[in-house]
């Protein structure tokens, strides 16, 4: 039977590729949408991620900012959004690569590999560090995810990555290698995207606001907690920043805003798993750095400031017992959403 199945196979499997190579001489896929040559592109499983065509920084095979990998006694991992990622900075002026040079004047060289990609939640950040993150063996990571969690937006990024993880999504994603599933999914779907994407670009922004954050505050308590719990599990020491922006600087604590539950909740996590906890804004609060001079804009740190969050995250580790320790405490159960 199985001899017989095998023969069926193979007029088959003929008739496919002579179908694919018609395909290719007589039809050609429509020109790559205008969405790939900006920043990011879809990917299939981070919703998002830098397009490896960027001309304003390297990006590597992984789709995440490049840095170079020197062999350093320690490795480190960032984690967030594009304040992390270093939106609008040479790589000299990045909070990685600073990172990086202030744990090495405290005797620790540590290449610092960066995991922060523009717009990226905790619920993105988590398959970074499954995909990539813990396969680099780090000693440390550093977590800065919370201004996309915060966010409301037209859409909730674990409904969105549910649907991407669907059967159906996963397998018309692999065949649309071939021009021939390219050319029958077009003539079934013609408003679907081309250029071998399951998912269109994010949500037009204009769209009405929903009034849904993005990552809802317990799941948020939870991605953070599991994250922690996943390092505590592999011995990885963790840092958590709380991200600064011209308004909360200027607040100083003064007045509500309704991103600080949000900033609660990390710090009460954080405490759970007893890391250090560094707030960017008391960091800055010393120095004489307002304005242009700490942020690009609203919220992305000038290279200046990043320089301030370096030496801030470095003091809090070398205070915790940097380089063996702040591992994350595995005693507390896990957070469930």
């Amino acid at each position: 039977m199985i001899r017989r199945g095998l023969f069926s196979l193979v007029p088959l499997l003929v008739l496919l590729v002579a179908f694919e190579g018609i395909v290719r001489l007589v039809w050609e896929p429509p020109p790559r949408p205008k969405e790939l040559d900006l920043e990011m592109v879809p990917h299939p499983s981070r919703l998002w991620a830098l397009n490896r065509n960027a001309t304003a920084y390297a990006v590597n095979d992984q789709q995440l900012r490049a840095v170079p990998d020197t062999g350093a006694a320690y490795r480190a991992f960032t984690l967030g959004d594009s304040s992390i990622f270093g939106h609008g900075l040479d790589d000299a002026e990045t909070l990685h690569i600073q990172l990086g040079q202030a744990l090495a004047a405290r005797g620790t060289p540590t290449d610092v590999f960066c995991g922060g990609v523009p717009g990226y939640s905790t619920e993105q950040s988590m398959v970074v560090l499954d995909e990539v993150g813990w396969g680099l063996d780090p000693d440390l990571l550093m977590i800065g995810n919370l201004w996309s969690d915060n966010n409301f937006d037209n859409f909730v990024d674990a409904e969105w990555m549910a649907e991407l993880s669907l059967p159906s999504r996963k397998v018309d994603y692999a065949l649309l290698r071939f021009q021939s599933w390219q050319l029958l999914r077009r003539a079934r779907h013609p408003d679907l995207p081309t250029g071998g994407l399951p998912v269109g670009w994010i949500r037009d922004p204009t769209e009405p606001e929903h009034g849904r954050r993005r990552v809802p505050l317990t799941d948020y308590a939870a991605n953070l907690d599991n994250m922690l719990a996943d390092a505590a599990d592999r011995g990885v020491g963790v840092v958590l920043l709380m991200p600064c922006n011209r308004e909360r600087l200027r607040m100083d604590g003064r007045g509500i805003a309704a991103w600080d539950i949000y900033f609660e909740t990390m710090r009460q996590v954080g405490e759970r798993r007893a890391v250090p906890v560094v707030d960017a804004c008391d960091a800055l609060r010393p120095t004489e750095l307002r304005g242009d001079a700490a942020f690009l804009d609203s919220m992305h740190p000038t290279g200046a400031t990043n320089a301030v969050y370096a030496e801030a995250l470095t003091d809090a580790l070398v205070a915790s017992g940097w380089p063996e320790r702040p591992v994350p405490d595995a005693t507390p159960a896990r957070l469930t959403k």
